[in-house]
């Protein structure tokens, strides 16, 4: 009962997406690690253009990484990215292109986990395997009044044995996206939209209006902030650019020279404006000079010199590329 009614009002209510014109599992694929720890509406954008660039697994597969990074560069989490890349790659080897239709082999690709290969599996290939996720976990946390942490994995292979055996003579491709809809549309973080919920008469949490009590969720460790300096150096039409990643963020996307103090190598001309980023796990207080080099034929292996022209044209690192959207604006370069 649950499936056929969920089923019926995601085919009348869901979103025109542009991922769910076809059942092509390398669409399915690219949206679902997209999406991750990202709302829908920011990562279409970035669809969009990744699927005109990249329009199947094997021109994924032949970019180069420079080209996969900058494709992605601005939606965070960056790694996944690279692990996009890697999977197409193995895909290509191991497969022929061609992607596989069975979990346990879905589930090999680098960067799938056991919700993406569920996901593609049921909405690319019908196969009824359940897709656990936030949205999920808190529909179903209402529906069942659950006292589990959603944040354990106990609890998300428990609610997958549920949905599995709900989903048992229903089309596994709309239950799925179904579910992911009514978590996104209705069954909200706040505010949940009960009355438009095609689930509510088997919810208790609505029978008992609890559903703000739900899901529970064990607290999160607050990020940790961090001071650094980061310098602007151009000369002759040329600025000093940093590939260290020794802090193990974002490897791959170039940045400007980022210390924890005053470095010897550079001589502050002018201080320009502070900048807070902050990331899942940390904050970074930054504070951004500009500087003359002092060493220019000692210079970091790390370091390297990139023509002004060029700065468009590269991956970077967030903070970083904004620090320089924001400071190329208030200058001339012409005069630089």
């Amino acid at each position: 009962m649950i499936a056929k009614e969920l089923v019926e009002w995601y085919r009348e209510n869901k979103r025109d997406l542009p991922f769910r014109l076809s059942k092509d599992p390398y669409s399915v694929w690219v949206s679902e690690i997209m999406a991750q720890q990202t709302r829908i509406d920011t990562m279409l954008p970035y669809y969009n253009r990744w699927m005109k660039q990249f329009p199947d697994i094997r021109s994924c597969a032949e970019a180069e990484e420079s080209q996969i990074l900058k494709a992605w560069e601005g939606l965070g989490y960056y790694r996944r990215a690279k692990m996009l890349w890697a999977g197409a790659k193995l895909i290509v080897s191991e497969f022929n292109g061609k992607f596989p239709s069975d979990y346990s082999s879905i589930l090999k690709i680098p960067g799938i986990g056991d919700y993406t290969a569920a996901a593609i599996s049921s909405i690319a290939f019908a196969q009824p395997v359940a897709a656990v996720d936030g949205n999920v976990l808190r529909v179903i946390s209402r529906v069942l009044m659950s006292e589990l942490d959603v944040a354990k994995d106990s609890t998300k292979k428990y609610v997958a044995q549920i949905l599995n055996e709900w989903m048992i003579g229903s089309d596994p491709s709309d239950f799925t996206q179904g579910l992911m809809e009514l978590g996104a549309l209705v069954c909200k973080v706040t505010n949940p939209e009960c009355a438009r919920c095609p689930l509510r008469e088997h919810c208790l949490s609505y029978r008992f209006d609890t559903q703000n009590k739900y899901p529970i969720k064990s607290a999160s460790k607050k990020p940790v902030s961090e001071s650094y300096v980061v310098y602007i150096i151009i000369d002759s039409d040329h600025l000093l650019v940093s590939s260290d990643w020794s802090d193990g963020l974002m490897e791959g996307y170039l940045r400007l020279p980022q210390v924890s103090s005053d470095s010897s190598y550079f001589e502050i001309e002018e201080s320009l404006f502070t900048y807070k980023h902050v990331f899942s796990h940390k904050i970074w207080n930054l504070s951004v000079v500009k500087s003359n080099i002092k060493m220019n034929d000692d210079i970091l292996d790390t370091w390297r010199w990139l023509p002004v022209s060029e700065i468009d044209s590269q991956p970077w690192i967030s903070a970083h590329r904004k620090i320089l959207q924001k400071y190329l604006k208030k200058s001339d370069l012409s005069s630089l």
